[in-house]
């Protein structure tokens, strides 16, 4: 490969400027301004480091391809172009570097003053070497400067800095995205050694005892072949952790999707509340009041009366230790519908020492969302600890099926079953809220709930929700004019 590489230096020389332009395209086009990561707030440096090396490469090509023809004014043009575009690569190299390191370590932020020291007095010394004293030797000189002064501390603390970034990207829970990141520290440490200190000219220690010849004739290969798959493995690394911006979007997304279950739930443990407590409170009170006027004339019945409170109260407390249990449901949002429901019976199974067989037939044919797999599981559950605390049931069976356009999920017991003439009566005891608190999930989702409930004959329910949606609130394109010149 090394041999290849010679014998076609110019071609190399363009696919380097084309993969250095690779990586800050897509560093470019995808980094997201509006990015709450860290790592985003530093990536722009990387994207100049690559353009300006990308430009460095084609000056190099065109010094090249003239250098037999050029006027010598051409030729000097050409190679103090080179040494500041590449010298300038390095200072983005240095700054991005200093960013990630105080972005993460706001108590390092003296390292600014100091990547501020070192691109001045880098540029005062090219100054003075170049443009008083001149010549090829301060050329040299000042161009193995850069390496040590720039890129050697730029690439060290870019890859400190990209290993600190990976702890903020693990949140995400993508591996891939924290073995990329880590792999292009590592990257940047191997470029630290090939390309900040080995330099290409032996002029100034410690240049004079490790430079680009000694390093061929110590190991055999060119320190060119070990750059250029430098080049090759940070444009692979950086077009891979671009991706971590579309993960954080998506990461947001769910948050907000999170946020939204925890609004309709309060919403409907508050209606619930309303509807159900407070106004058996409500009635209670009312028998209290009763009591008192019965007290003094019909002690027996107002001792009733009272004894009918006090049922009343107790399961209005239990009702509220419900709901109370409610406000702190499994964490469903973070899982499937699989799994989510594996992990109910489990739990179900553990409290009411019932036999609960779980199949699930087929594969999701769509992906569901935060929402519908915490409606599904929340109905799922609550037809489980109806069963569990109302049925006496000694056996239960769940059926999950994933069809083509639904999910379908039955839901059996062999118990007491319960009359559904009682759904439409006055609410004592939180079952058949519940139930309706089904019903109206699955209602949310466009979904339909069918069951059979008997007594004595168990209960058998039946949930189907569609992966998504049905449109509502479309138009409809009439392609005839006339339609609407017609009377009506």
């Amino acid at each position: 490969m090394l041999g290849f590489y010679f014998d076609n230096r110019l071609f190399m020389l363009v696919v380097y400027a084309i993969l250095f332009f690779v990586m800050g395209s897509a560093i470019i086009l995808k980094t997201n301004k509006k990015s709450e990561l860290r790592l985003a707030r530093s990536l722009w440096l990387l994207a100049g480091y690559a353009i300006m090396h990308g430009i460095t490469e084609l000056i190099i090509f065109v010094h090249k391809i003239s250098s037999a023809e050029a006027l010598p004014v051409m030729d000097v043009t050409l190679q103090y172009a080179e040494l500041f575009f590449k010298a300038g690569s390095f200072m983005f190299i240095l700054w991005l570097g200093i960013c990630l390191i105080t972005d993460y370590f706001e108590k390092y932020s003296v390292l600014k003053i100091f990547g501020v020291v070192i691109c001045s007095a880098w540029v005062m010394l090219a100054v003075y070497m170049l443009g008083i004293q001149g010549g090829e030797l301060h050329w040299a000189m000042i161009n193995n400067l850069s390496r040590y002064m720039l890129a050697l501390p730029g690439f060290l603390m870019s890859g400190v800095g990209l290993w600190l970034q990976k702890r903020e990207v693990a949140m995400f829970h993508v591996t891939s995205l924290v073995n990329n990141l880590r792999g292009m520290a590592i990257t940047f440490f191997g470029a630290a050694l090939f390309i900040g200190t080995i330099a290409n000219e032996p002029v100034l220690w410690p240049a004079t005892v490790l430079n680009r010849e000694a390093f061929m004739d110590f190991f055999g290969v060119s320190v060119i072949f070990f750059r250029s798959w430098i080049l090759v493995f940070i444009t692979y690394f950086v077009i891979r952790i671009v991706d971590v911006f579309e993960v954080e979007r998506e990461f947001r997304l769910e948050e907000a999707m999170r946020q939204q279950v925890l609004m309709e739930e309060r919403e409907r443990i508050g209606r619930e509340l309303h509807d159900g407590i407070i106004q058996s409170i409500y009635g209670v009170g009312l028998k209290m009041e009763q009591s008192l006027l019965l007290a003094d004339k019909r002690l027996a019945e107002a001792k009733k009366q009272l004894r009918c409170g006090r049922d009343e109260l107790d399961n209005i407390i239990q009702d509220i230790r419900d709901y109370i249990q409610e406000l702190q449901p499994p964490d469903f949002s973070t899982t499937s519908l699989e799994e989510g429901a594996r992990q109910l019976v489990e739990e179900v199974k553990e409290y009411s020492m019932m036999q609960i067989n779980l199949t699930v037939q087929g594969e999701p044919a769509a992906d569901l969302n935060i929402i519908q797999t915490n409606n599904l599981l929340q109905s799922l559950k609550e037809l489980l600890t109806n069963i569990a605390k109302h049925s006496r049931a000694e056996r239960s069976e769940v059926v999950i099926n994933f069809g083509s356009e639904n999910i379908r999920i039955r839901i059996s017991d062999n118990g007491v079953g319960f009359d559904p003439v009682e759904l439409d009566g006055p609410q004592h005891g939180s079952g058949r809220q519940g139930l309706k608190n089904v019903f109206y999930r699955v209602g949310m989702m466009q979904g339909t709930v069918v069951f059979h409930a008997a007594p004595g004959q168990g209960t058998n329910f039946e949930i189907n929700v569609p992966y998504k949606k049905v449109r509502s609130g479309e138009g409809v394109l009439i392609k005839d004019p006339s339609y609407f010149k017609a009377k009506s």
